[in-house]
């Protein structure tokens, strides 16, 4: 990596460091059901809590809070005497002369009104409030423009902060995040004074808006690193393609670079050995020896297999390669380089499968998958200590290794040196693993298809 092009990235990471750590907040009740942004639910709850009447053990309370916050907003000139309270009536999604609708409408009898029109992500429909305002009348309620002082014929706009404002003047725009606010300050004056589903409903409906319409920290954190991710994409690409290329180099000669790892291990030529098969002779400390072959040249399918793992169908004799006709039976560890890509990169982790070969028959499968996971839960105590049995019928086997890359100057040296400690794990620290394979192995042979 060129001296540049190192520098830039390491101010990426020194920057990307900076940013404080924040998980991202747990949905709201409307967010998991996938409604955190439809209008019709901000308006239910907003004037479930404003009415009275509803069962939600409130009365009066927060209509009068609410009511007396927005008397306190010079804009809407609106005046609130507590002496209205018991004569206030709220009804939502009440039709006018004109024949629109707004979201609701609260009201004193021949004293005021609050017409209200609400938004969350939609804009304005085409002349919405004006004619809202230019109705004679509503109906279906109680309530006649015409017998109300003009002074008192108020109009809100509940929308976004950001939200573009509403064509009518008389309409003033107040937003969600001081609703937000509001029922906030509300809850803190009232701690322990209401029903505990209510005030769990009032802190679900406050976090929905905020999440949804204010930046949480989670948020500006996400929003500053792919401000840098913008600023250094060049950068960030360049490496990329560097690890893609030594990636695909790699999966092309992993076998060679485990097998010259290997001190007690000789590259050796098989009959018949495909150009991509590394073969080995590994000599153990007792002094026996066992063969073994590294499939390399497969962007996923990577194979570490011992010789009599894979038998002609006719003969049982071992073979050195995959015939074309089917005519065999074998079983293969794996390293599955592109399918576990982000268990290693991100997680530092290798993973080891057993499979099974595609001509391998399904009776033969299910009995041999019965067998080795009886036979790991009777010797677990002598095999690797991640050996798992999966209950898959094609991968039966799994194991991990950490991936020492702090101890390496390089990924794929450290993947290699992962690759060697457990091979060295299997073949001389636990060879009980492998000989419980070739147990399963030749006894699910009899009844193989």
């Amino acid at each position: 990596m060129s001296e540049s092009l190192h520098n830039r990235l390491t101010e990426f990471k020194r920057q990307v460091d900076r940013l404080p750590e924040t998980d991202a907040p747990p949905p709201t009740t409307l967010q998991v059901l996938g409604r955190g942004q439809l209008e019709q639910d901000w308006q239910r709850l907003l004037f479930h809590f404003l009415s009275p009447e509803r069962p939600h053990g409130l009365g009066h309370a927060f209509l009068e809070h609410l009511l007396a916050a927005l008397a306190d907003r010079d804009e809407l000139g609106y005046t609130f005497s507590r002496f209205d309270l018991t004569d206030i009536r709220v009804e939502t999604e009440v039709p006018t002369s004109n024949e629109r609708r707004p979201d609701a409408v609260i009201w004193v009898k021949d004293e005021w009104f609050i017409c209200w029109e609400l938004k969350v992500t939609a804009a304005e429909d085409s002349g919405q409030t004006t004619d809202y305002v230019q109705a004679e009348g509503f109906n279906g309620i109680d309530l006649t423009k015409a017998d109300v002082p003009a002074e008192n014929h108020h109009y809100i706009y509940l929308a976004p902060r950001s939200a573009s404002p509403p064509t009518a003047d008389e309409f003033v725009q107040v937003s969600w995040q001081w609703i937000a606010s509001e029922f906030q300050s509300f809850l803190t004056a009232g701690h322990g004074k209401y029903p505990s589903e209510t005030t769990s409903q009032f802190n679900s409906f406050i976090r929905t808006i905020r999440n949804e319409l204010q930046m949480t920290d989670y948020q500006e954190n996400q929003q500053e690193k792919a401000a840098l991710y913008f600023d250094y994409y060049d950068e960030i690409r360049e490496a990329e393609a560097a690890f893609e290329r030594q990636w695909d180099e790699y999966a092309d000669t992993w076998g060679t670079r485990l097998a010259e790892s290997i001190d007690i291990a000789e590259m050796i030529e098989l009959p018949a050995q495909p150009a991509n098969q590394i073969a080995v002779e590994v000599t153990k400390p007792t002094g026996e020896s066992e063969r073994w072959m590294f499939r390399q040249g497969s962007s996923d399918w990577a194979g570490l297999v011992k010789e009599g793992w894979w038998l002609d169908k006719a003969d049982r004799a071992p073979i050195y390669a995959i015939p074309d006709d089917k005519s065999d039976v074998r079983i293969s560890l794996f390293h599955r380089l592109e399918q576990n890509r982000s268990k290693a990169v991100e997680n530092q982790t290798l993973e080891l499968e057993l499979w099974h070969g595609t001509s391998n028959g399904d009776q033969f499968m299910y009995d041999f998958k019965d067998r080795i996971a009886a036979k790991i839960d009777k010797d677990a105590s002598e095999l690797p200590p991640t050996t798992e049995a999966t209950g898959r019928r094609g991968g039966p086997i799994v194991l991990s290794y950490k991936i020492p890359v702090g101890d390496h100057d390089d990924f794929f040296n450290a993947y290699t040196a992962a690759l060697h400690d457990s091979f060295l794990d299997l073949v001389i620290e636990y060879p009980k693993l492998i000989t419980l394979i070739e147990e399963a192995f030749e006894e699910s042979l009899e009844v193989y298809e």
